[in-house]
């Protein structure tokens, strides 16, 4: 017989219990006790009840069964304490098989045998078992109470279905049951975590009128919902309304404040509630604590965050684990690493052992401050068991990343293979990593032996892992290869993104390969939807053979696709002009670019002071050089050669050609200023004074 799913388990047992229902007396009251129990009975009942407690439900279950199998009859109370116990615990089959058992051995049902099935029903999520239980006995055999619409409210309202959470709402209000504080408190909670504040508000305001005073819960799950919305002013105004109606905030009251208030950066707001905190007696706890110092680092305000950190340690609440790790991690972003390491050995000083998250968060915090040997040896400290802490699989893979980022690829397969005998199983980040960096250094045959090696263990290459070898082959100029993944994507289920073809179709431009690029492009216009990115690769593929027509053509479709170009695609444009003596047009689209806001670059200007030069248009060069001061262009080395070459045969300033001369021949990249420049170029000679008054726009 085949096994049946849970959802057919539980209509099957409920259709089966209603039957039960059926033959059942409608009670009258609640089963008494006898006078009398045999001490044995009350011994082997008191021992199921004791196990019950004691939070051992297996231990209970077995006691239950020694009592079945020496012919013990359970009481009543054991049997309901039981299917308590299985409704917490999620298991309906056990609930409903004691249900059973009561309802065979002549024991009178009540309400309480009916909330704590629909319950086992709800805990297990299985909602429309729970309702066709709620229809069928409690409006035939036994009486429903507020409890049992409570209970399917609440289950309803955790699974989201809110709408036909407000129906049984409106059949309870309907019917001879009011609505208590209990089944306000689930309605607006549920309100406000589904983010429907304003209903929630309302339900407030129904209570007041009905006459049923709010508690601290009630104006917590308000005040917290109306901080999640970005409302923290309502919540406020609650939280002020709390104090003028005598109800005292509690901790979880002041951690949502507290907490909305830091998020929007009200930190007076934050003081004056954590000082309202301590005179009341309330002390904040440490995640409390935790969170501000985790959004004062995050704002910038690295020295409030420890004064916090002091605050929290004066005020007698121990730092966690987690709030050293934020600040470790802070410490490390900011590139303190040395703090950062001295900060964890005063976590150890004050007894707060270090996580494997504290160690993986110094780890990359060396490796990006590029002390790659101080990384590998908070690694063996882990493998020797420093702290009781153990690397785990992101430990290595942080390590092997930074490896091959910087080089070090063979030193990252000798990790990943020591990896493996410690028994580490590797995952695909790891081999993402380890190929991405042998392809890095040309070792194509490797990286597809650590594919198939992959695949072998039942690792399949995801998108990242093409991208990774897409983006690197593209780099190296193997295209055809680079090409074939992206086919192989394809056949994997796998959707290539922009980013890959973008990175495929540069890397064929560069090859001179146009009719390529707009193959390409064509394919992935089909799938994706082309940026400016895009655009910029197919215009730099015609502008390289001069196909200029096509150049004006995608221009058209980028300005109709709604695409503004950007200082790339005019660079682009522009160069290539230059480069083919269209000097005009070059300077048309120069001005155009200028007009449209965006801001020239040094490339731009260079291409065009090397076009006048060639046509000896030295006035052009002279207000060139004025729009670059006004625009604070700095004079790389390259750039000053060029202007050498532009200016050196018609300079009188000796001085400057002097200084121009010795720019250029120094290593450094220090920038020269282009202002000094114009000012001495004005002084040089008549002729480049008259140039540079023309103002060229």
């Amino acid at each position: 017989m085949a096994q049946l799913k849970p959802a057919a388990f539980a209509t099957r047992s409920v259709t089966s219990l209603i039957s039960c229902f059926s033959r059942a007396k409608k009670p009258k009251s609640r089963p008494l006790r006898a006078a009398a129990i045999n001490p044995l009975v009350s011994s082997c009942n008191s021992r199921v009840h004791s196990l019950l407690n004691a939070g051992d439900p297996a231990a209970a279950i077995s006691a239950y069964k020694d009592m079945i199998n020496t012919g013990i009859t359970p009481l009543y109370p054991t049997l309901t304490s039981l299917i308590h116990c299985f409704s917490l615990t999620k298991n309906p089959k056990l609930s409903f098989s004691i249900a059973g058992f009561i309802l065979k051995s002549g024991h009178p049902v009540d309400t309480l045998l009916l909330n704590l099935l629909i319950k086992a029903l709800c805990q297990s999520r299985q909602l429309d078992e729970a309702i066709e239980l709620f229809q069928q006995v409690a409006q035939r055999w036994i009486p429903p109470d507020v409890i049992t619409y409570n209970t399917l409210i609440h289950g309803l309202i955790k699974e989201k279905r809110l709408e036909r959470a407000m129906e049984l709402w409106d059949d309870m209000a309907e019917g001879d049951f009011q609505p208590n504080l209990v089944s306000y408190t689930i309605l607006i909670d549920g309100f406000c975590k589904n983010g429907r504040v304003d209903e929630a508000s309302g339900l407030l305001n129904e209570m007041r009128n009905k006459g049923v005073d709010g508690d601290v819960v009630v104006y917590s799950a308000l005040i917290s919902g109306f901080c999640d919305a970005g409302r923290v002013d309502r919540g406020l105004e609650l939280f002020k309304e709390m104090s003028e109606k005598g109800i005292s905030p509690n901790v979880v009251t002041f951690s949502c404040l507290i907490n909305a208030l830091q998020k929007a950066g009200r930190w007076a707001g934050v003081r004056e509630l954590l000082n309202n905190m301590v005179e009341q007696g309330i002390k904040p706890e440490v995640f409390t604590y935790t969170g501000l110092i985790d959004g004062l680092c995050k704002v910038g305000k690295e020295n409030e965050a420890m004064k916090m950190f002091d605050l929290m340690v004066e005020k007698g609440v121990e730092p966690s684990t987690v709030t050293y790790n934020v600040l470790i991690n802070h410490l490390c972003k900011e590139g303190m690493i040395d703090d950062a390491l001295a900060f964890m050995e005063n976590m150890s000083d004050r007894g707060n052992v270090p996580d494997v998250v504290t160690y993986n968060t110094l780890i990359l915090g060396l490796c990006e401050a590029n002390k790659m040997r101080e990384a590998i040896k908070m690694l063996d400290e882990m493998l020797e068991g420093k702290h009781g802490v153990e690397p785990d699989i992101l430990t290595f893979n942080t390590i092997m990343h930074w490896l091959c980022k910087r080089g070090g690829v063979s030193r990252a397969l000798e990790l990943q293979k020591m990896m493996v005998e410690r028994g580490y199983d590797c995952n695909l980040m790891t081999y993402n990593v380890l190929i991405g960096g042998l392809i890095k250094i040309c070792k194509f045959n490797e990286a597809m032996e650590l594919k198939k090696e992959m695949a072998g263990k039942g690792l399949r290459p995801n998108s990242f892992t093409y991208s990774i070898m897409i983006n690197e082959l593209s780099k190296l100029g193997k295209v055809d290869d680079a090409e074939r993944l992206l086919s192989e994507m394809g056949d994997h289920g796998l959707s290539p993104s922009l980013l890959d073809y973008n990175t495929l179709m540069a890397s064929m431009s560069k090859g001179g390969m146009k009719e390529r690029v707009m193959s390409l492009f064509s394919d992935m216009s089909e799938k994706l939807t082309p940026d400016v990115v895009s655009f910029n690769t197919l215009i730099d593929a015609a502008g390289r053979h001069g196909d200029f027509e096509t150049v004006k053509q995608l221009l058209s479709v980028m300005f109709r696709r709604g695409l503004s170009p950007d200082r790339i695609t005019y660079s682009t444009i522009i160069n290539r002009f230059v480069k083919s003596g269209k000097l005009e047009e070059a300077k048309k689209l120069f001005e155009e670019m200028i007009s449209s806001g965006l801001s020239s670059d040094v490339v731009v200007y260079h291409a065009l002071l090397n076009g006048f030069r060639e046509k000896g248009e030295m006035g052009e060069v002279i207000n060139l050089l004025h729009q670059m001061a006004s625009n604070d262009i700095s004079l790389d080395v390259k750039m000053v050669q060029t202007l050498l070459d532009c200016l050196g045969s018609g300079m009188e300033d000796h001085e400057l050609l002097k200084e121009l001369y010795n720019f250029s021949g120094r290593s450094s990249k220090a920038p020269f200023s282009v202002n000094k420049l114009t000012k001495i170029l004005q002084k040089s000679s008549s002729k480049l004074q008259s140039s540079a008054a023309v103002d060229w726009r």
